[in-house]
């Protein structure tokens, strides 16, 4: 009998607690936006998004729709803490100068004229500096370490995107998911029979776009196209390294659940995503896949009154993407969708600033954009 009561003591006390240790961490890693690059305005970026957090860990924490969908009924858990990637230093040198050029220049400019000069030189700086690639990679690869280190806790990792921090979100997922099959690219770029069978008869496991640059297998052109290195003599060597660069230059699988994008203007600087002759958007169909097949999701939220903000596309279902891509899909819960159907209740002079300061508002937006972004892809499908 006593025997019993201390294996029965020892169930009810440590049970829980192994249950516990068992609950995978969803981190939140928030990126920053332009014009946070001098101490106060990172300052201002820390405390902005360690507000917006405790708001979203709690609306997040309380939803029931989230509990049965992101959080798979307890499998896993919001994390109470923040991260934020912040890349606003990597811009000051240029913008001293452009501070100092525009000194130079305010004795012959009207003074309104200066300051609206100067405020638009640091938010459009900073989005521009971003958007080039040869800044950009970098920068995803400052983000890829800081998600690799979460993988290894066996964290979760949700990228929160702010204004041009959206940039960089997408750029991730866009290079960094293992989305590519190596025999499907091979045969899209009209690789030789003898070159196919090789790859057929040894397959590699799939990789990423990152991956398949720094094995030296494929390198962007000037026209925006991925192009495959085709030099015979050293090909085999690079081709039975790739799956040792995909487990360093890719995203482990399951461990980005998804990506919030927030006061996005990514579709006034992306484009050329809207082109359907853009060469790099056969691979953003291969993404979007991706993406719905692995259970993922792609959410931007903009407040409707935010004017640096912008539409990114049409909601699309299931039925209706798979069309518009003309490309076989399996749904499995994951979704794309974009909700810009509230107001800040800010002046639409502050709208763009105000996802932080209107924490609580926000927070439940988001909620309401995964539920119905989900229902609307999803309902008719699973």
């Amino acid at each position: 009998m006593k025997k019993f009561f201390i294996i029965f003591f020892i169930l009810l006390f440590l049970t829980p607690t192994a249950f516990c240790e068992n609950v995978q961490e969803i981190k939140f890693i928030y990126i920053n936006g332009s014009n946070n690059n001098d101490k106060k305005m990172k300052k201002w970026f820390y405390n902005g998004m360690n507000k917006l957090h405790s708001y979203v860990f709690t609306t997040f924490s309380k939803s029931d729709f989230i509990k049965n969908n992101l959080l798979k009924n307890g499998k896993y858990k919001i994390s109470e803490l923040p991260e934020a990637y912040f890349w606003g230093d990597k811009t000051i040198k240029e913008l001293k100068s452009i501070d100092s050029d525009l000194k130079e220049s305010r004795f012959s400019s009207p003074k309104i004229a200066q300051s609206v000069r100067s405020l638009f030189a640091h938010y459009i700086h900073d989005a521009i500096w971003v958007s080039h690639y040869y800044n950009m990679h970098p920068v995803i690869e400052d983000l890829h370490r800081q998600i690799l280190a979460n993988s290894k806790k066996n964290n979760g990792v949700i990228l929160m995107g702010y204004s041009a921090g959206a940039f960089i979100s997408y750029e991730y997922i866009f290079n960094k998911l293992p989305y590519i099959n190596l025999y499907d690219y091979y045969l899209y770029k009209n690789s030789d029979k003898q070159l196919l069978g090789y790859i057929k008869t040894r397959p590699m496991k799939n990789t990423c776009i990152d991956a398949l640059i720094e094995t030296n297998l494929a390198v962007f052109s000037a026209d925006g196209d991925l192009i495959p290195i085709m030099n015979t003599d050293d090909f085999y060597i690079k081709y039975s390294e790739l799956n040792k660069y995909t487990s360093l230059y890719c995203t482990p699988d399951n461990t980005l659940k998804g990506i919030i994008n927030f006061a996005s203007p990514l579709s006034l600087f992306y484009s050329n995503l809207l082109n359907p002759d853009y060469p790099l958007n056969y691979y953003n169909k291969l993404l979007y896949k991706y993406l719905i097949e692995n259970d993922m999701f792609w959410l931007t939220v903009n407040y409707s009154d935010d004017p640096m903000s912008y539409t990114m596309r049409n909601n699309f279902s299931y039925s209706d993407l798979k069309d518009k891509l003309n490309i076989e899909i399996k749904p499995d819960k994951g979704f794309i969708y974009e909700s810009s159907n509230i107001k800040s209740g800010r002046t639409f002079l502050f709208a763009h600033t105000s996802y932080w300061s209107t924490a609580k508002r926000f927070s439940k937006s988001l909620v309401n954009a995964y539920e119905e972004g989900y229902k609307f892809f999803n309902d008719n499908n699973l």
